[in-house]
């Protein structure tokens, strides 16, 4: 048996082969929230020393627009709503959303912020980062040169009824989108946050449907992850259908959910959703927020994922699993300028993502599909992806 000192330089040696891919952080927010509150050269203090240290060459950013944003009136007591939303607060999303009084327009302009947010922090580091848009950029990516920034949608809300936002978001860089978070839109219903155990019914709308093609049209991807499970039933037929009738779509993927099987938590997977975005071609990214990893232990953090991994390859191969963080302590710091938190992520920044693929090699985890999970396998679906753009 190697000392597990063995095991982490082995890490860091695979780290250097291939870029390594996380498929979703909400750096976007965090960074518009940090620039709010005075911060600047975000990405240059907080990210990048770690980045660099396990060799991240591609960071899928989110456009996470909180609840609150789009309220006609934001509560002057602040809504936390990310993990923890403010029960003391009666009305929340579902209170606005039934009386139909939700603000896209509000939303679109938090999402406009958040990119021009995200897009000045690269522009401050041109030979550091580069905005991924283009095949071209992921070659850089494979050249070594840059830390690549690939933008999506965590969910469609703030277009509203408008379709042409969604051309708009492309234009500004926006690569894939979800339907919704962890709430009901004109488009679909999400299913529960973390933290809760219940399964939302709820359809994708015609609208939604629309938007799904459109993703299509742009050649953007479609992430389930916060799907509820009537809505990627939706999904998967209407993927299906696609398919028998020949058309050449982008595969859906989740990229932050684990497994049902593993922890029965809403966000995660369950076997049959699992197989069948990976007979589609799709990806799933191993979410490490605690609630969905299903550890309360730190001690237990790198096993627990291990398992969701472990379990994730023997099911669908290692060809469809990476890397899909969500850390979010960062941006909960940011968010309320403060270090101490209550700790939700099993890891505390990407260099620890050395400590989890350590331990994957420590329980007999091939060099071979170790590579394909920490980043080729990201790496092909977007090289694909922005191969497919008129």
């Amino acid at each position: 048996m190697k000392h597990q000192y063995n095991y982490y330089n082995q890490a860091e040696q695979l780290h250097q082969q291939v870029p390594v891919v996380d498929c979703h952080n909400d750096l976007a927010g965090e960074l518009l929230l940090r620039h709010q509150k005075g911060e600047t050269h975000v990405i240059q203090r907080l990210y990048l020393p770690n980045w660099k240290a396990a060799g991240f060459q591609l960071i899928v950013s989110s456009i996470y627009i909180e609840n609150a944003v789009f309220f006609p009136k934001t509560p002057a007591s602040g809504y936390s709503d990310k993990k923890q939303p403010d029960h003391d607060n009666p009305k929340d999303w579902n209170y606005y959303w039934k009386q139909h009084q939700l603000c896209w327009e509000q939303g679109f302009a938090n999402a406009l912020a958040q990119i021009d947010a995200i897009t000045q922090e690269i522009h401050e580091l041109p030979d550091e980062l580069c905005l991924v848009t283009t095949t071209e950029d992921i070659s850089q990516i494979k050249q070594g040169g840059k830390i690549g920034i690939l933008l999506y949608m965590e969910g469609l809300d703030c277009i509203g009824t408008d379709l042409s936002r969604l051309h708009t978001l492309y234009r500004l860089g926006i690569r894939g989108a979800s339907l919704t978070w962890s709430r009901p839109n004109l488009l679909a219903t999400g299913c529960c946050t973390a933290t809760k155990h219940q399964d939302i019914p709820g359809s994708i709308t015609p609208l939604g449907e629309q938007v799904i093609r459109m993703l299509q049209k742009h050649s953007m991807f479609l992430d389930i992850s916060h799907l509820n499970n009537e809505g990627w039933n939706q999904v998967n037929q209407l993927y299906s259908n696609e398919k028998k009738m020949g058309s050449k779509w982008i595969p859906y993927i989740a990229t932050h959910s684990n497994s049902y099987e593993i922890y029965p938590n809403y966000r995660n997977l369950t076997d049959p959703q699992m197989t069948a975005l990976a007979n589609q071609g799709g990806i799933m990214g191993l979410n490490a927020c605690k609630y969905i990893v299903g550890s309360q232990n730190p001690a237990d953090y790198l096993d627990s994922m291990c398992n969701h991994i472990e379990y994730m390859v023997t099911l669908v191969g290692a060809e469809h699993v990476g890397f899909g963080f969500d850390l979010c302590d960062s941006y909960s710091k940011g968010k309320y300028q403060t270090e101490t938190i209550d700790r939700e992520d099993c890891l505390q920044n990407h260099k620890e993502a050395l400590l989890l693929t350590a331990r994957l090699l420590e329980r007999g985890m091939s060099e071979q599909n170790v590579l394909r999970i920490i980043g080729l396998n990201w790496l092909e679906y977007f090289e694909y992806l922005l191969s497919q753009a008129l």
